[in-house]
Protein backbone atom coordinates (compact mmCIF):
# COMPACT_ATOMS: atom_id res chain seq x y z
CA UNK A 1 0.00 0.00 0.00
CA UNK A 2 2.82 2.41 0.80
CA UNK A 3 4.46 1.62 -2.55
CA UNK A 4 1.42 2.99 -4.38
CA UNK A 5 1.44 6.15 -2.28
CA UNK A 6 5.10 6.78 -3.12
CA UNK A 7 4.51 6.08 -6.82
CA UNK A 8 1.49 8.37 -6.85
CA UNK A 9 3.56 11.07 -5.21
CA UNK A 10 6.38 10.67 -7.71
CA UNK A 11 3.92 10.58 -10.61
CA UNK A 12 2.52 13.96 -9.61
CA UNK A 13 5.95 15.55 -9.17
CA UNK A 14 6.23 16.81 -12.78
CA UNK A 15 2.82 18.41 -12.46
CA UNK A 16 3.81 20.13 -9.24
CA UNK A 17 7.07 21.34 -10.78
CA UNK A 18 5.21 22.71 -13.78
CA UNK A 19 2.79 24.51 -11.48
CA UNK A 20 5.56 25.94 -9.29
CA UNK A 21 6.44 28.44 -12.02
CA UNK A 22 2.86 29.71 -11.94
CA UNK A 23 2.90 30.08 -8.18
CA UNK A 24 6.01 32.25 -7.95
CA UNK A 25 6.11 35.88 -9.00
CA UNK A 26 9.65 36.89 -9.92
CA UNK A 27 8.61 40.02 -11.83
CA UNK A 28 10.77 42.83 -10.59
CA UNK A 29 13.21 40.57 -8.73
CA UNK A 30 16.82 40.05 -9.74
CA UNK A 31 18.49 36.64 -9.32
CA UNK A 32 22.20 37.58 -9.17
CA UNK A 33 22.82 40.53 -11.45
CA UNK A 34 21.62 41.89 -14.74
CA UNK A 35 23.45 44.04 -17.24
CA UNK A 36 23.10 45.70 -20.60
CA UNK A 37 24.99 47.98 -22.91
CA UNK A 38 24.98 51.68 -22.10
CA UNK A 39 25.84 54.74 -24.13
CA UNK A 40 25.70 58.23 -22.62
CA UNK A 41 26.59 61.13 -24.89
CA UNK A 42 26.46 64.79 -23.89
CA UNK A 43 27.10 67.32 -26.65
CA UNK A 44 28.97 64.70 -28.67
CA UNK A 45 31.19 63.57 -25.78
CA UNK A 46 30.99 59.98 -24.55
CA UNK A 47 30.44 60.05 -20.80
CA UNK A 48 29.82 56.43 -19.72
CA UNK A 49 33.54 55.60 -19.57
CA UNK A 50 34.56 58.60 -17.42
CA UNK A 51 36.29 57.46 -14.23
CA UNK A 52 34.20 59.68 -11.98
CA UNK A 53 30.99 57.76 -12.72
CA UNK A 54 32.55 54.27 -12.51
CA UNK A 55 31.84 52.30 -9.33
CA UNK A 56 35.57 51.75 -8.78
CA UNK A 57 36.24 55.49 -8.44
CA UNK A 58 33.02 56.94 -7.04
CA UNK A 59 32.37 57.65 -3.39
CA UNK A 60 28.61 57.36 -3.83
CA UNK A 61 28.10 54.37 -6.15
CA UNK A 62 25.06 52.11 -5.80
CA UNK A 63 24.79 48.34 -6.04
CA UNK A 64 21.26 48.84 -7.46
CA UNK A 65 22.56 50.48 -10.67
CA UNK A 66 26.16 51.23 -11.57
CA UNK A 67 28.90 51.12 -14.20
CA UNK A 68 32.34 49.49 -14.13
CA UNK A 69 35.61 50.69 -15.61
CA UNK A 70 36.27 47.53 -17.62
CA UNK A 71 33.30 47.67 -20.02
CA UNK A 72 30.44 49.80 -21.34
CA UNK A 73 27.62 48.03 -19.49
CA UNK A 74 25.18 49.05 -16.80
CA UNK A 75 24.80 46.63 -13.89
CA UNK A 76 21.85 45.97 -11.56
CA UNK A 77 22.84 43.87 -8.57
CA UNK A 78 20.22 44.95 -6.05
CA UNK A 79 17.14 42.97 -5.11
CA UNK A 80 14.69 44.81 -7.38
CA UNK A 81 14.74 46.34 -10.83
CA UNK A 82 15.10 50.08 -11.26
CA UNK A 83 13.48 52.37 -13.79
CA UNK A 84 15.68 54.17 -16.29
CA UNK A 85 15.15 57.41 -14.33
CA UNK A 86 16.11 55.76 -11.03
CA UNK A 87 19.17 54.26 -12.70
CA UNK A 88 20.41 57.60 -14.00
CA UNK A 89 19.86 59.22 -10.60
CA UNK A 90 21.85 56.43 -8.91
CA UNK A 91 24.90 57.14 -11.09
CA UNK A 92 27.47 59.45 -9.49
CA UNK A 93 27.25 63.06 -10.74
CA UNK A 94 23.83 62.43 -12.38
CA UNK A 95 20.29 63.38 -11.51
CA UNK A 96 17.16 62.77 -13.56
CA UNK A 97 13.83 64.60 -13.17
CA UNK A 98 10.59 64.68 -15.12
CA UNK A 99 9.11 68.19 -15.14
CA UNK A 100 6.03 69.12 -17.18
CA UNK A 101 6.39 65.89 -19.21
CA UNK A 102 9.95 66.92 -20.13
CA UNK A 103 13.28 65.25 -19.35
CA UNK A 104 15.66 67.20 -17.13
CA UNK A 105 19.12 65.72 -16.56
CA UNK A 106 21.81 67.20 -14.34
CA UNK A 107 25.35 66.01 -14.94
CA UNK A 108 28.26 67.32 -12.93
CA UNK A 109 26.28 70.40 -11.89
CA UNK A 110 25.13 71.33 -15.40
CA UNK A 111 21.36 71.17 -15.95
CA UNK A 112 20.08 69.99 -19.33
CA UNK A 113 16.39 70.83 -19.59
CA UNK A 114 14.33 69.61 -22.53
CA UNK A 115 11.97 72.56 -22.03
CA UNK A 116 14.80 74.73 -23.36
CA UNK A 117 14.31 74.96 -27.13
CA UNK A 118 18.05 74.47 -27.69
CA UNK A 119 18.22 71.20 -25.71
CA UNK A 120 17.17 67.73 -26.84
CA UNK A 121 17.30 64.68 -24.60
CA UNK A 122 16.83 61.26 -26.14
CA UNK A 123 16.28 58.20 -23.94
CA UNK A 124 16.07 54.85 -25.70
CA UNK A 125 16.03 51.21 -24.72
CA UNK A 126 16.84 48.76 -27.49
CA UNK A 127 16.42 51.53 -30.07
CA UNK A 128 12.93 52.53 -28.91
CA UNK A 129 12.03 55.76 -27.13
CA UNK A 130 10.85 55.08 -23.55
CA UNK A 131 9.42 56.99 -20.62
CA UNK A 132 12.34 56.84 -18.16
CA UNK A 133 10.02 57.10 -15.16
CA UNK A 134 8.07 53.93 -15.99
CA UNK A 135 10.39 51.64 -17.96
CA UNK A 136 12.10 49.11 -15.69
CA UNK A 137 15.39 47.89 -17.11
CA UNK A 138 15.84 44.18 -17.77
CA UNK A 139 18.82 41.97 -18.53
CA UNK A 140 20.56 42.66 -21.84
CA UNK A 141 18.63 45.84 -22.66
CA UNK A 142 20.71 48.48 -24.43
CA UNK A 143 20.28 51.90 -22.82
CA UNK A 144 21.06 55.16 -24.62
CA UNK A 145 21.00 58.69 -23.21
CA UNK A 146 21.88 61.40 -25.70
CA UNK A 147 21.86 65.08 -24.80
CA UNK A 148 22.43 67.89 -27.28
CA UNK A 149 22.42 71.45 -25.98
CA UNK A 150 23.72 74.95 -26.45
CA UNK A 151 26.14 74.29 -23.54
CA UNK A 152 28.81 73.13 -26.01
CA UNK A 153 28.77 76.43 -27.94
Amino acid sequence: MQRRTVLAGIGSLPGLLALSGCLSDDHGDIEEFERGEIEITIDGESVESMDKIQAEYADNDSIDFHLHEFDDYWYMEGEERVTVAEGFTLLPHFEYERIDESNVVTFDGTVYDERDSETTITVEVDGESVDPTTHELADREALVLEIESSESD
